[in-house]
C-alpha cells in the first residue's frame, strides 16, 4: 500500500510521458537559448515531440498546435546533469569488476531525486553506477519522468564506468594492481580460448582426412555473435580471429568491448594524482579518445595535464577545493572550475543531492559566474557540454530544429536564485507543473503532512 501511494502522489506531480510526442506552442517574454542569447517576445514549436521552429511574436503556429502564452515567463532548454549515481536502489554492487552491470536494473522510476531534479528545471540525468568500484558497468541517459525505466530512457549507450580513484578501504597500489590482473587474467584467458579454437579445428579437419562425417552446426538464429573476429585490440595471438563473442562470458564480453574502444568511458579520478594514473593508462591502452573524465575539485591542481589530454571532465560534488597551507595553517580556498577554464578544459557541472543550493545546477552555474567563469561557459556547463560528452548534441540541450522538444519554463532568469520553474515539457508533452505539486505546496504552506 505504501508503495502505491508513493506511485499515485509521483504521478500527480510528474504526470509522466503516457502520450509521446506531443505538440505544443510556447510563446513567453523572452527565450533564453544555452549560449545565454536571448531572444524577446520569443516561441518554440514543438511538433510531434520535435522542436520545428523557435521564434519571434510573429513565428506562424501550425493550425493543428495549441499555442500557450506566458508573457511574463522565459523559456529554457532545460538542464542537463551529466552524470549522477542517485535515483538507484543501490549504486555499487559488492563485486569490484561488474562490466556486466546495467543501471536499468536498478534505476528507481519513483525516487524522490527524478522529482527534485523536474522541480529544479533538469530535463535529461546521465545514470552511472557509483564510484566505489574498478568496473562499474553500464549507464544510461534519462529523462527524470516516466513511470518506467524504458519510458525514462533518452540514449542506453552512455557507456561504462570505471575507477581508478580507489575503493573505501583500498589504496591506489591495490587499485590499479586489481585493474591491470583483471587484464592479464582476461588476456590469459583468450590465448587460451584461442589456442582451443585452432586445436578444435585441427582435430575436426583431421576427423574429415579419416573419412569421418562431421554434422555441421545448428543455426541459432544469432549468426552476428557467432563470428569470429569479436577481439580486436592488442596484438595478434594464435586463435584470436576465430574468437566469437558467444564464447565469452559476460564480465570477458565487457572487459572486451573496453579494451577494443567500444565503449566510451566515464572514469572517476578525482585527485591530480589520480588523474595521473588515468592519463598513463589510456595511454598504454590507446583509449584516451574514449574516455571523460569525472573529478574533484582538486583536479584543479593537474588543470594542465587535462588541458594536454583534452577530454571532458565533470566536476563532481564542491566546487571549491579546501586545503590549509603546513606551515601557516592558513584556509586556502581554489574555485576548481575558474582553473580549469583558464587552463582550457571543456568541463560539465554535477549537482551534490543533500545540500541545499549545489543540490540544484542553477545554483553550481551560477556559482560560476559569481566566481568569474564567462556566463556563457557556465551554462555550456550544465547544457551543451553534457550533451556533447553523451554524443547527443543534436538531440537535447539546445532549441536546434529537429532536436528533442524539451522545454523548462520559468518565472525570471533561469540562473536567478529567486526564479521558480513553473512547467516542463519533454518530448512535447507536459512533465511538470507547478501549480499541482502537491508536495510542494504542503511545503510552502508549513503542513507536515
Amino acid at each position: 500500500m505504501r508503495f502505491s501511494l508513493s506511485l499515485l502522489t509521483l504521478a500527480l506531480v510528474t504526470a509522466p510521458l503516457a502520450a509521446q510526442g506531443g505538440s505544443i506552442a510556447v510563446r513567453a517574454g523572452k527565450v533564453m537559448h544555452a549560449d545565454g542569447s536571448v531572444t524577446e517576445n520569443g516561441t518554440v514549436v514543438i511538433e510531434n515531440g520535435r522542436i520545428t521552429a523557435v521564434g519571434g511574436a510573429d513565428l506562424e503556429i501550425p493550425f493543428d498546435v495549441i499555442l500557450k502564452e506566458m508573457p511574463e515567463a522565459t523559456i529554457f532548454p532545460g538542464f542537463l546533469e551529466a552524470h549522477s549515481s542517485s535515483g538507484m536502489d543501490r549504486p555499487n554492487e559488492n563485486v569490484p569488476v561488474a562490466p556486466f552491470l546495467n543501471v536499468k536494473d536498478s534505476i528507481d522510476p519513483v525516487s524522490f531525486y527524478f522529482e527534485d531534479a523536474l522541480r529544479g528545471g533538469t530535463v535529461a540525468i546521465g545514470i552511472m553506477p557509483g564510484n566505489n568500484t574498478i568496473i562499474g558497468g553500464h549507464g544510461r541517459v534519462v529523462a527524470p519522468s516516466g513511470m518506467t525505466i524504458e519510458a525514462m530512457t533518452i540514449d542506453d549507450g552512455m557507456g561504462m564506468k570505471m575507477a581508478i580513484g580507489p575503493m573505501r578501504g583500498w589504496s591506489r597500489a591495490s587499485q590499479l594492481l586489481e585493474l591491470r590482473e583483471t587484464i592479464t587474467k582476461l588476456e590469459r584467458s583468450l590465448h587460451k580460448l584461442g589456442q582451443a579454437k585452432l586445436d578444435g579445428e585441427d582435430t575436426k579437419s583431421d576427423r574429415k582426412k579419416a573419412g569421418e562425417t562431421i554434422a555441421d552446426e545448428e543455426d541459432d538464429g544469432d549468426a552476428w555473435d557467432s563470428q569470429g573476429g569479436f577481439v580486436r585490440y592488442g596484438e595478434d595471438f594464435p586463435g584470436k580471429d576465430m574468437i566469437a563473442e558467444e564464447d565469452l562470458d559476460d564480465a570477458q564480453r565487457g572487459m572486451v568491448s573496453i579494451l577494443n574502444g567500444d565503449e566510451r568511458l566515464w572514469i572517476w579520478a578525482p585527485s591530480a594524482s589520480d588523474i595521473a594514473h588515468a592519463k598513463e593508462w589510456l595511454e598504454q591502452t590507446g583509449l584516451t579518445e574514449n574516455a571523460v573524465l569525472v573529478v574533484s575539485s582538486e583536479a584543479w591542481k593537474a588543470a594542465d595535464m587535462l588541458a594536454e589530454m583534452g577530454r571532458p571532465v565533470v566536476i563532481s560534488g564542491d566546487l571549491w577545493h579546501v586545503e590549509r597551507d603546513p606551515v601557516s595553517w592558513k584556509e586556502q580556498r581554489t574555485f576548481a572550475p575558474l582553473s580549469l577554464h583558464e587552463a582550457g578544459v571543456s568541463f560539465a557541472l554535477s549537482s551534490v543531492p543533500g545540500r541545499m543550493g549545489p543540490d540544484r545546477l542553477a545554483y553550481q552555474a551560477s556559482l560560476c559566474i559569481r566566481e568569474g567563469v564567462p556566463r556563457q561557459v557556465a551554462l555550456a556547463s550544465v547544457t551543451t557540454n553534457p550533451a556533447q560528452f553523451w554524443g547527443l548534441e543534436e538531440e537535447i540541450g539546445s532549441f536546434l530544429p529537429g532536436a528533442e522538444g524539451n522545454l523548462v519554463i520559468f518565472d525570471g532568469d533561469p540562473l536567478d536564485a529567486t526564479s521558480r520553474v513553473l512547467e516542463v515539457w519533454l518530448h512535447g508533452s507536459q512533465a511538470y507543473d507547478r501549480a499541482t505539486d502537491r508536495r510542494l505546496e504542503r511545503l510552502e504552506e508549513g503542513r507536515l503532512k
